[in-house]
């Protein structure tokens, strides 16, 4: 085989790897929180390990087949099958939790096609236009729910429509790949976090009104909690820019964050996301002591908390450092679960900034009908959160 059809073979296998590294990394966290103890987080992941499956199945059946490649996906839960669920509650055994767990009917799934996300996405913000070198500053946050390269290049045309809404577009729940490419198909610069045992990362995408200052700087501590199940595997970092707008001549740091999730529930989880944001507060005061000069400053992100519910403690260290929440008005949530508000996941805090010079976080309702809310779905289960730097 000469190099050249080599790098072809290897280029071909590339999603196969990609989707191989989340499904081990999922075992191994489903490993880690078996031994610390956290049984129900343990149950989720295996949910999640269900999905990834799928994804991996769908990689190597688009590759050459040999007798080891059927194998495995002989071994791999199918396409079209459901996710597993709990049917009985835990029994006490001792301390430990016995769950019973079984495989729902199969149900034949088909994705929504390009077509018809990109009709859930006309109806719920069609009204908003492409951005372009004037007016306000466009800023949207958006967990781009697994968003790998597969993916990206699936639904290409939605997410490019979408990308153009925004000047900076901030994207959590993704990868480097992904991202890349569509950079490249959009013509918006990149950034992107260092990324996790998982794979993923948190990027922004740059129209080109908005130029770099310096250079990014990588909050990858926010991945050390140790004695964390998710220790450097699924804890994500954060990535920092200073920008500046070519129009307006406006400097401003950009900074995309995604706090611990909330698997294990609420109550067990905000510590954590509590002290992201403790570490992430005394990184910034040491940066400043260093001579960073931040300007005024945008934190945005899926901090996987509502952070607009005043019961919301794990916030408090942002607002401590002077960070306020952008106001969403509206009242409307980013994050639903089986089909019920969850409140604001996803938004932004900002420092620095004059009175009136972010306007309103505007989150856009979700679909009536449940068809084109499941359109929606194949993108995201968040909603997207916009606000503008009015210039």
């Amino acid at each position: 085989m000469t190099s050249e059809n080599k790098a072809k073979d290897q280029d071909g296998k590339a999603p196969a790897f990609q989707a191989l590294e989340q499904y081990k990394a999922q075992l191994a966290l489903i490993e880690s929180c078996i031994r610390a103890g956290r049984y129900n987080w343990a149950l989720d992941t295996l949910n999640e390990l269900h999905v990834h499956g799928r994804v991996l199945r769908g990689c190597l059946q688009d590759l050459p087949a040999d007798a080891t490649t059927a194998a495995l996906v002989a071994s791999l839960p199918p396409q079209d099958a459901a996710p597993l669920v709990v049917a009985a509650p835990a029994a006490e055994v001792g301390d430990k939790a016995t769950v019973v767990v079984e495989t729902p009917a199969k149900k034949v799934w088909t994705p929504p096609t390009p077509e018809q996300v990109q009709r859930a996405l006309d109806k719920m913000f069609g009204h908003l236009p492409e951005c372009t070198d004037e007016g306000d500053i466009v800023v949207v946050s958006f967990n781009g729910h697994l968003l790998d390269l597969p993916k990206a290049q699936r639904l290409v045309e939605p997410l490019k429509w979408f990308i153009k809404r925004g000047h900076i577009v901030l994207f959590q729940e993704t990868n480097r790949d992904a991202l890349k490419f569509l950079s490249n198909e959009t013509g918006y610069g990149l950034n992107v976090s260092h990324r996790n045992k998982r794979g993923q990362a948190v990027g922004i995408l740059f129209h080109p009104r908005i130029k770099w200052l310096g250079q990014p700087y990588y909050h990858d501590y926010l991945t050390d909690i140790p004695g964390h199940p998710e220790w450097k595997t699924t804890l994500r970092p954060a990535l920092q820019r200073k920008v500046r707008d070519v129009s307006t001549g406006l400097e401003f740091s950009i900074i995309d964050m995604h706090t611990k999730s909330n698997l294990g529930g609420p109550e067990e989880t905000a510590p954590i996301r509590r002290l992201q944001f403790e570490m992430f507060v005394g990184d910034i005061v040491r940066q400043e002591g260093e001579g960073t000069v931040f300007g005024p400053t945008i934190l945005g992100g899926d901090m996987n908390a509502p952070i607009d519910n005043p019961e919301t403690t794990e916030i408090e260290p942002l607002i401590a450092a002077g960070f306020v929440l952008v106001p969403n008005p509206d009242g409307r949530s980013t994050y639903f679960y089986k089909g019920k508000a969850n409140g604001q996941f996803d938004g932004f805090f900002a420092r620095g900034f004059a009175e009136n010079q972010l306007a309103p976080v505007w989150i856009p309702l979700p679909l009536e009908g449940k068809g084109e809310r499941w359109f929606y779905s194949e993108l995201s289960d968040h909603m997207p959160a916009f606000t503008r730097i009015v210039v």
